[in-house]
């Protein structure tokens, strides 16, 4: 494998004002370790089945790790004498074959003669895709008669309650955080929140006694997954018995190495999807390496909000080949129930010459994505009042309808692989143009058909 085809080419900006000895972070994603009694896909469904398989791998890697690690410091060591010793950190408990690596200009290229280094990226800041409103004064203008969001009626989504509700799907939700307390998320005594941690810019988990939202942005995401009814009336979560299990991966100076701690954490947790509205402006092809191995190796189904910066952008992961990519979808008005993209949904079509896939279009589905209402943690109101809801729009409220529709599908259909699922979502999918013209790079392949999806299942 070429330099071209393992080192990312963000570090060109990445290392552009670093001396020739300046030490940068990277994400080094290695071959995982070769196992001949792969469970068959169709089994990774079993929970039990899929966490015992998480464990073997990952000690399987674990005893990998410190050979690719010491083969890099000598090759360092060789082409940059003067470096000194580089850094190299296990990350991720071996669930994924990474490691966190000081690199130079120099020893870069240590990493591209090792044949089983696989993709090095650079350890990039994460951003949170920020909703692009947020509004209180509007509350229940159009939900105020109604028993459940225009999002959840616009999908069919209480008719499809009467066969599948995400029963024993768990959905990780890595973002800001979630409000525990908050009543959306209360079941007969029990929550809908399984576990939470809060994964810090250095990668460390750490515990804490109660699930915090250091935003808002979190706890309406895993309202909208998975959440009963706000003001004891209003249905807003597509998945009300599917169970969460909530990364705060965005807190502080968040990187690419907190949200791979994320996903590994949630693998091993048991997730059978998990949900990102997260991630940086450029396009990361490595990052592929990520979601390839928690798709092919766990059957684990990323979803991932494209971003909102219009047409002709699209953000990173959410512009990855293989994540189920989800752009966001409006009411139009006057047009009598009709939806259209909304303005701020991003899109683009990505060439690649000589690489496989050569043409990646982005997004892979529409959901509903503006004023979409959901749970937030209680908020102080200038009249004096206490909210704890309200009304988002962006793409990161579009992809929790989907990553919803995902649990309801595989609670549904246990047998089905995740694979099978994202066939179905994409394949039943509503284009206004008719099928000749999907996928394209505003809806994909078009509004998701939830009901039409579990019947080609």
């Amino acid at each position: 494998m070429s330099e071209s085809q393992k080192i990312s080419p963000a570090f060109e900006s990445f290392l552009s004002k670093a001396g020739p000895d300046d030490r940068r972070e990277a994400i080094v994603f290695s071959r995982g370790p070769e196992r001949n009694d792969k469970p068959l896909r169709g089994s990774l469904r079993r929970l039990k089945t899929r966490l015992d398989y998480i464990k073997q791998m990952a000690h399987a890697q674990q005893s990998v790790e410190p050979d690719v690690a010491a083969s890099y410091r000598r090759a360092a060591k060789s082409m940059a004498p003067k470096t000194g010793s580089l850094v190299v950190e296990s990350i991720a408990d071996g669930v994924i074959p990474v490691q966190m690596m000081q690199v130079t200009r120099k020893t870069l290229k240590a990493l591209v003669d090792d044949p089983r280094v696989v993709a090095v990226m650079p350890n990039q800041k994460i951003h949170l895709i920020r909703p692009k409103e947020v509004d209180y004064l509007s509350l229940f203008k159009d939900e105020r008669n109604q028993e459940a969001t225009w999002g959840l009626r616009q999908l069919g989504i209480p008719k499809l309650w009467e066969t599948t509700k995400g029963k024993d799907i768990r959905v990780a939700v890595l973002d800001t955080g979630v409000h525990g307390p908050h009543p959306v998320f209360r079941r007969n005594g029990d929550t809908a929140i399984e576990q939470f941690i809060m994964i810090d810019p250095l990668g460390r988990r750490i515990t804490t006694d109660a699930a915090f939202d250091g935003d808002q942005h979190g706890t309406h995401v895993c309202g909208t997954i998975a959440g009963g009814k706000v003001a004891g009336k209003i249905s807003v979560g597509v998945a009300p018995e599917a169970k969460l299990l909530v990364a705060a991966v965005l807190v502080g100076s968040a990187t690419l190495r907190t949200v791979i701690e994320g996903i590994a954490w949630a693998a091993e947790n048991g997730a059978d999807i998990i949900n990102m509205s997260l991630g940086f402006t450029y396009y990361e092809p490595k990052f592929g390496e990520i979601f390839k191995w928690i798709l092919d190796e766990y059957g684990i189904l990323p979803v991932v909000s494209v971003g909102n910066e219009n047409y002709g952008n699209a953000s990173c992961p959410g512009n990855i080949y293989n994540a189920l990519s989800v752009g966001a979808v409006e009411k139009l008005r006057g047009s009598g129930g009709k939806v259209g993209v909304t303005a701020f949904s991003s899109g683009a079509s990505l060439v690649f010459p000589g690489e496989e896939p050569a043409l990646v279009t982005k997004p892979d589905v529409a959901a509903p994505g503006h004023q979409v209402l959901s749970a937030i943690p209680p908020q102080d109101q200038p009249d004096g009042g206490i909210v704890d809801f309200n009304y988002m729009s962006g793409t990161s409220m579009a992809a929790p309808h989907v990553a919803g529709v995902a649990a309801l599908l595989l609670s549904a259909k246990p047998a089905a692989t995740v694979q099978q699922v994202i066939e179905a979502i994409k394949g039943t999918a509503s284009h206004p143009a008719g099928s000749d013209l999907r996928p394209d790079n505003r809806w994909g392949m078009g509004l998701i058909q939830p009901a039409a999806a579990l019947e080609a299942l």
